[in-house]
């Protein structure tokens, strides 16, 4: 005899219902026995707070047998808006007693936003060594493997690192016009390859 005997849940396995001020609201609430074993007698009842009106309170499953589900519908209504926590509990004649926290929101309920703090970072700022990209003369990265300016592969090179673009023999894009480095492959303001 324990809680796992059974899957006991709203329908669709929510925990949570939404309706109008004066307005019925209905609900299934399901019973599995996960056993082997014909479980009889199995009872559901239904408890809130005094807001809330419980129409169909108390619904008797009859036996379940094994490995098996039945489902029983459940009414409340209430006259004024918020959020109301209700509780069903399953008993049986084999000694099981679950409970089953729903919680019912009636209406619109403004909720009180909680203040979230984010963990504060230690904000250390990592001087990158800066050099000269080996084709188009920016400055880059030293652990940078592609140049971000021109895309071109800065590992493989074994050309040492230019001092200014002026250094550098340029050719320009046929598609935007822009001057390039002789080495380029890609023009950096449209991207554009580079024949």
């Amino acid at each position: 005899m324990s809680a796992s005997d059974f899957h006991f849940s709203l329908i669709d396995n929510v925990d949570s219902l939404q309706t109008a001020p004066n307005k019925r609201k209905a609900f299934y609430i399901i019973a599995q026995n996960l056993t082997d074993q014909f479980m009889p007698q199995v009872k559901v009842k239904l408890s809130g707070p005094p807001e809330v009106k419980l129409l169909i309170k108390t619904e008797i499953y009859g036996g379940i047998p094994n490995r098996t589900s039945k489902k029983r519908v459940f009414k409340v209504i209430s006259k004024k808006s918020g959020v109301f926590p209700l509780i069903a509990t399953l008993t049986t004649s084999k000694g099981h007693n679950i409970e089953l926290p729903i919680t019912l929101q009636v209406g619109v309920v403004q909720s009180v936003a909680k203040p979230v703090s984010l963990p504060i970072k230690d904000e250390v700022e990592i001087s990158m060594l800066k050099v000269n990209c080996p084709y188009c003369g920016d400055q880059i990265d030293e652990e940078s493997k592609f140049c971000p300016h021109c895309g071109s592969n800065v590992v493989t090179t074994n050309e040492k690192p230019v001092k200014s673009q002026e250094e550098l023999k340029t050719k320009h894009c046929q598609n935007c016009g822009m001057e390039l480095s002789k080495e380029a492959k890609y023009c950096a303001k449209c991207g554009q390859k580079i024949v």
